[in-house]
């Protein structure tokens, strides 16, 4: 199979209907919200890792198809968005916010050694 920026398109066009469809939430996503949307967070995060290593052949001077790289981008983005619609019938998606920074934690001293008595 070859992939072609046929392919591509399409993907494009999937995610696109999702966007019109699918709120997103204003906050981080917490992947997970429901057993479905979990298994099309592992299949995103086996896209990304496997665009890593596109990426790699591509800097390598390997890689033959540039659309390669291109679509399983955008086909990630797809798994992205499935898994959000999936999200969308339960009751709460599960989203997080940003924590406020803390402040560090105070340097800790090491204490002197203990001075031996001359005797």
């Amino acid at each position: 199979m070859v992939v072609t920026p046929d392919f591509t398109s399409r993907v494009e066009g999937e995610i696109v209907e999702l966007e019109r469809r699918v709120p997103l939430p204003d906050a981080f996503v917490i992947p997970g919200g429901t057993p479905a949307a979990a298994a099309l967070d592992v299949a995103r995060a086996v896209l990304r890792r496997a665009e890593r290593r596109i990426v790699g052949l591509q800097q390598g001077g390997q890689l033959r198809n540039p659309e390669v790289l291109r679509y399983t981008n955008r086909l990630s983005d797809l798994v992205f968005m499935l898994a959000r619609a999936e999200e969308g019938t339960a009751v709460k998606p599960l989203t997080g916010r940003r924590a406020a920074r803390t402040p560090a934690a105070p340097a800790r001293t090491r204490r002197a050694p203990k001075r031996r008595s001359r005797a």
